[in-house]
This record gives structure tokens, sequence and C-alpha cells, in this order.
């Protein structure tokens, strides 16, 4: 019994000085959260006198992208918009090219913008909600 208490000391000991070195790190879920969009593009009236084209990545062709009455529009993961088709989600650090010319087709915006989003998971990533991209 006395070389059973140095030794259940000593493990005791060993374990809260381990303990202490490692930071507490949270354990996330192994899940996969898929964002099939689409993104919102809002443009400023000013700028809505030509057209606007836009694309998913950096090096994409724009495509011409409807705009509704208060220069909303909607971008979705597809074809024209995306040029590889094998992206199926909508990431946090996405990018998107928007390209806006005036109503005689001279480019006056080519901009590469990264989607603003918000993660709902608090220290894990995920799920995360994406805001409306603003062109002013």
């Amino acid at each position: 019994m006395t070389r059973a208490l140095p030794v259940a000391l000593a493990a005791l000991t060993t374990t809260a000085i381990l303990g202490a070195c490692a930071p507490l790190v949270p354990v996330c879920p192994a899940i996969g959260f898929v964002n099939p969009g689409p993104v919102t593009i809002e443009v400023a009236a000013a700028l809505t006198v030509g057209d606007v084209a836009a694309c998913f990545g950096g090096g994409c062709i724009p495509a011409a992208l409807p705009l509704d009455g208060d220069g909303r529009g909607e971008l979705p993961l597809d074809p024209p918009y995306v040029g590889d088709t094998s992206i199926v989600s909508i990431e946090p650090g996405t990018t998107m090219r928007v390209v806006i010319t005036d109503r005689d087709g001279i480019v006056t915006r080519d901009l590469q913008v990264e989607i603003p989003y918000t993660s709902e998971g608090g220290s894990c990533p995920g799920p995360v909600t994406f805001g409306p991209v603003v062109i002013s």
C-alpha cells in the first residue's frame, strides 16, 4: 500500500501537468455543410445604366446577370456563372468577379469580391450564411 500512494500521486501529477499544457480544444462534429447558393448581388442604381456580368472565382468569364428594378440579382452556382461544374458548394473565402459596363459598353468596374459570410457554428466551422455582395 505504501508503494501505491507514490505511484498514484505521480500519475495524478503527470495528468495535471500535461492537462494544463494543452489548451481546451473544441471537438467539432464531422459534418459537411453544402451551400449551393444562389448569392445575391446588389448594385447601386447609378451603376446599373449599362450591363452587369458576374461569375464565381478568379479567372472566370463573367456572364450577363439580370437585375431587378432595385439593382438586385441572384447568381446561381450553375453555368455560365461557374466554369468548373465540379464545384457544388459556395465556401467561405469564395470570390466572385463582377464587371459593370456603361450604356456605351465601356467597362466602369471590374472587381474581384469575396462573398461576405457569417459563421453560425461558434468555434466549429459551419453552417454559414452568405450575405449579399454590395457594389456601390
